[in-house]
Order: C-alpha cells, then sequence, then structure tokens
C-alpha cells in the first residue's frame, strides 16, 4: 500500500519500511514510536506476500487494552478498520482478503509458543519486562519458508545498565550504538518525544518535567 506521508512521523519512516532481521527501537515516552510499529504491522496486512506476525506482551491479560486496542486505534484513523477482521475473543487481526495475520501472545503463558507457526514477524513493545531466554525462545520461531523476510522488532523505554538488553544489544562502551553481533542485520532507532510530530511539544516537555518532580534521572530518562 502507497502510505501518505502525513500519517506517520517522519523520523520513524525508517522503521516503517525496514525489512531488517532485528529493529531494535528505544525512547522516551510521548516519541511516538509504538504507534509507528501499530502503522507498520497494519500496512504488512495488505502486502501481495505471505505475512503472520506474533505480537508480543508480557502478560497476557494487558494485551486487549494495550496492542490490541492500540491497533484497533490506529485502523480507524487510517482507514483501515472496516477492511480488517478484529476478533475481541482472542485479539487476533486478519486481513480476510489474502489470510495475513497478527497473533497476540503473552509470555505468562505456559504454552507461550504454541499457536506461532509459521510466523514471519515478532514485535514485542516494552521488552525489558520479558527476559533474554524470552527474546531467545521466541527468535527460535522465525524460520518460516513461507517469509518474504523475517524480523524480530523490539521497543522499549530507557532501561539501566545492568539490564540484559543493554548488554546484549548495545555496545559496551556507547549506549546509541549496536553491539557489533548485530551491526549489519539490525536497525537501531533511537527517539525522544521531539520526534513526535502530533503532539505540542513545549507542553508536552512542561508535563514530563511536573512528572520528574525534581529527579535528575527521571528528567534524563
Amino acid at each position: 500500500m502507497i502510505l501518505d506521508e502525513s500519517a506517520y512521523s517522519r523520523s520513524f519512516e525508517p522503521i516503517i519500511y525496514s525489512w531488517d532481521r532485528y529493529i531494535i527501537a528505544f525512547g522516551g515516552r510521548g516519541s511516538s514510536k509504538t504507534d509507528s510499529f501499530y502503522l507498520k504491522y497494519l500496512l504488512a496486512l495488505f502486502e501481495p506476500y505471505y505475512f503472520k506476525l506474533a505480537y508480543v506482551n508480557k502478560e497476557k491479560a494487558n494485551i486487549r487494552d494495550q496492542q490490541y486496542a492500540g491497533f484497533k486505534r490506529v485502523a480507524k484513523r487510517i482507514g483501515l478498520y472496516d477492511k480488517l477482521r478484529f476478533f475481541d475473543g482472542d485479539y487476533r487481526i486478519i486481513n480476510p482478503a489474502n489470510g495475513n495475520s497478527l497473533i497476540p501472545k503473552g509470555m505468562d503463558d505456559p504454552e507461550k509458543t504454541k499457536g506461532l507457526d509459521d510466523i514471519t514477524a515478532i514485535w514485542w513493545d516494552e521488552i525489558n519486562k520479558g527476559t533474554l531466554e524470552d527474546f531467545n525462545s521466541l527468535n527460535a520461531l522465525l524460520r518460516s519458508p513461507q517469509a518474504k523476510y523475517l524480523q524480530f522488532a523490539i521497543s522499549f523505554n530507557p532501561v539501566s545498565e545492568t539490564h540484559w538488553l543493554r548488554d546484549y544489544f548495545f555496545d559496551k562502551t556507547d549506549a546509541y550504538k549496536l553491539n557489533e553481533n548485530f551491526v549489519g542485520s539490525a536497525l537501531l532507532h533511537h527517539s525522544t518525544y521531539k520526534d513526535n510530530e502530533f503532539i505540542d511539544q513545549e507542553a508536552y516537555y512542561a508535563t514530563l518535567l511536573q512528572n520528574a518532580q525534581g529527579n535528575t534521572n527521571r528528567m534524563l530518562v
């Protein structure tokens, strides 16, 4: 599908059009990074090739009010809602014209990898709530021979220096560079509220300062 540039903040264009094996998107609240993933994967449902995304939450109970609700909201905003089927019982989203689908998965489910056959992409928002073991178990499932491309996207707010995400994906000395193991196979994208063209940035900055209540580390985050 052809996407009007007014539908997204321009700094997120690399994410929306990425076919990289990994997408590592991190940044502060209000940046609109999560909405960019909603948009990206809703559009993927209309591609002429097979596409099946697992969208992941650490807690299955949060899927309905977080990602599923977000996909609905963005689909309505860009005029795709009536072209898709939204299953309020199990939170699947399917394009009936070609069978492409978005499948939810909670990582607190004892059978957390069941039903994830032939997936071509995974997106885990707030992956900082998960573990490296969770990531590896999901990553091993990305092997479908039907895939036009395979992709594991992760998005999260800033994490501490001791978090496994920092050690696994990033350079040991620079938190804004990729670990050498991912150079060439991953898109690294950092964003702040200044990358969101759809909010009053000055007003939002004032809100962030108010919420920080003088806590220097919280203000930096």
